[in-house]
């Protein structure tokens, strides 16, 4: 009987230890925050580094534009600065923007700043940490974390020497790869090497040679070389002169990128996040439809007079008037190639490799400089280029309108998908109209003449497919063919009434005796925008939802004391979600919907009650 006794007791000891990390494990929350400071003496004044870990569950993120760190004592410890690192961009067709999404594990660091008053001792520093994430079906409420992290202050006078001691570990901004998300650019080098993807940064700058800024620099390099190199009598030092003077005027050009290299890996992550502000955004975006107003003749952007006088004229003479035109060259010819020079800046930036910096721009500068190293060894070679003339006006034209192209490319990351879709539907429309899309054709026309209106019938057909579809879906003209009889018409006008109060849609319910549902949702809840977008405005689920008392709660703020009693009432989680009570009041919890459902699956639901 005793040994019965033991075994049966060993046995149930054993089964609880088994189940004991089961259920650990279903608790675990989806996301856990560590914070760990990388000082922990300072003196008075001192910056005081801090790693902050994100540890997120498969098939969670967090959003990076919701991740704050704040002093829970500012008049002690301030934060100088955060550096968020690079999450994963994904379109949220509900939110209508692109987001940027941590998984998995992150690393965070953060730098608070002692007061210079503080005086010596041990103190507790308060630091809050706020984040907000979403699983693939549910959104979890913004949360805040506070911990408490003990740090010494030495005396002023312990300064240097014990600054110097802890500064090691963690020098601040050490790693600004973490910074900026670098492009294809990082892609060619991991795959190819640094030697090929050279050899493409060059080949790229020869291209962008041909660019409308560029074009007009080459009278002016070879009045510059070729009047400089007038002076030799022989024809063979005379070609020598023009070619070593070609390299000078390059040379100037080179150092001009060169330096901006320089400049972008050492600011590291900062001069990427000034390219990803929407008022950097918008001023690059005024900038190229600045320029393509300038191609369809609505203004001329020229070189300043005193400039092009004194590089026409020779005003300038020897190797330094050459090399100064050249680095004057190199400023002129930059907003043509801003996209792609954009593209290598944010690259280096993210690498913080000032020696890599100088030498793509390098190599870049001077693949931009072949086209002017050959004229300006040839200066008869300028003979041979087209003069100006209609077809200038037409390239002048297609320039314009690629760099219209440009700024739609940009304008998209700091506007909504609504709105640059009828943009672009606008600009196409408009493209066709001015491409000669509807000019009329005859025996006599020339085959770029048809070529032309191809084009502009091809822009038009797809420029009123976007902006007609657009306002199609938005409800906002109606299709021309309705599927529908005028009865279903009526219906999908119809909306479902809301109650917004729980106590009201409760009594509502009871008096009415029909069963009630709760919904459960928030502005900062992606996930509930699809309710409102695709399963509620479904005829068939606002006609069955007519069977009950609906009831919604706003739950945007999550410090309200009625949403906090509520959400501990129903036992809510995340969001969105949807409670059912039936008509003797008591809540189906089987039935509870967590995450977004289609409607065929939230009519199946609604029946099973």
């Amino acid at each position: 009987m005793k040994a019965s006794f033991f075994t049966k007791g060993l046995f149930a000891i054993v089964f609880i230890m088994l189940l004991f990390p089961l259920k650990t494990f279903g608790e675990t929350p989806p996301f856990k925050v560590n914070v760990t400071l990388l000082k922990d003496h300072i003196p008075a004044g001192d910056i005081i580094p801090v790693a902050i870990t994100l540890a997120i569950a498969p098939n969670h993120h967090i959003y990076k534009d919701q991740v704050k760190v704040e002093s829970g004592d500012t008049a002690q410890f301030t934060v100088a600065s955060t550096e968020l690192p690079a999450g994963k961009i994904k379109y949220d067709q509900f939110l209508e923007k692109e987001v940027e999404n941590y998984e998995g594990q992150v690393e965070i660091k953060s730098y608070l700043q002692a007061s210079k008053d503080i005086p010596a001792g041990s103190y507790n520093i308060k630091l809050k940490v706020h984040y907000q994430g979403c699983s693939d079906k549910i959104c979890f409420a913004p949360k805040m974390e506070e911990f408490t992290l003990p740090v010494q202050v030495e005396p002023a006078s312990w300064g240097v020497a014990g600054s110097q001691k802890e500064e090691k570990p963690a020098p601040p901004a050490s790693k600004p790869v973490k910074k900026v998300e670098a492009g294809g650019f990082q892609k060619t080098i991991e795959s190819r090497g640094i030697f090929v993807s050279l050899i493409l940064i060059f080949l790229a700058g020869v291209g962008l040679s041909f660019t409308p800024c560029v074009y007009p620099m080459i009278p002016i390099t070879i009045a510059v070389i070729g009047g400089q190199a007038t002076g030799d009598q022989s024809a063979g030092r005379k070609s020598l002169t023009a070619f070593f003077l070609s390299l000078i005027y390059v040379l100037g050009i080179a150092i001009v990128y060169s330096a901006m290299g320089v400049a972008a890996a050492s600011t590291g992550a900062l001069f990427g996040t000034a390219l990803q502000s929407p008022w950097v955004i918008g001023f690059v975006v005024a900038v190229f439809i600045g320029l393509a107003l300038s191609m369809f003749g609505v203004y001329y952007l020229r070189v300043p007079s005193f400039i092009s006088d004194r590089m026409g004229t020779g005003a300038r003479k020897g190797i330094l008037g050459v090399f100064v035109m050249g680095l004057v060259s190199g400023i002129v010819a930059s907003p043509c190639i801003g996209p792609a020079l954009a593209s290598l800046l944010v690259y280096i930036a993210s690498t913080g490799n000032k020696f890599m910096g100088f030498w793509m721009l390098f190599v870049f500068a001077w693949g931009l400089g072949v086209l002017l190293i050959v004229l300006g060894i040839f200066s008869g070679a300028i003979k041979s280029l087209p003069k100006s003339g209609v077809w200038m006006e037409t390239v002048e034209r297609i320039f314009g309108l690629l760099l219209i192209g440009a700024a739609l490319y940009y304008l998209r990351l700091i506007i909504s998908e609504s709105a640059f879709v009828v943009i672009m539907g606008l600009f196409l429309i408009v493209t066709a109209v001015f491409s000669g899309g509807f000019d009329r054709l005859t025996h006599e026309s020339t085959n770029f003449q048809r070529a032309r209106r191809a084009f502009g019938l091809i822009a038009f057909i797809f420029g009123a497919y976007f902006l007609v579809g657009h306002l199609m879906i938005k409800g906002l003209i109606l299709p021309p063919f309705s599927a529908t009889t005028p009865a279903q018409s009526v219906t999908t006008q119809e909306k479902i009434n809301w109650v917004v109060s729980e106590e009201e849609g409760l009594k509502q319910a009871k008096m009415e005796g029909k069963p009630a549902i709760i919904d459960f949702w928030a502005s900062w809840c992606a996930a509930c925008m699809e309710f409102e977008k695709i399963t509620y405005p479904d005829p068939e689920v606002i006609k069955e939802l007519k069977k009950f008392v609906n009831i919604k709660i706003d739950c945007t703020n999550t410090n309200d004391p009625t949403i906090k009693q509520l959400w501990e009432k129903y036992g809510i989680v995340g969001l969105p979600t949807i409670v059912f009570i039936n008509k003797d009041g008591t809540v189906v919890r089987d039935k509870t919907i967590t995450g977004f459902v289609n409607p065929q699956e939230f009519l199946s639901i609604l029946r099973s009650l």
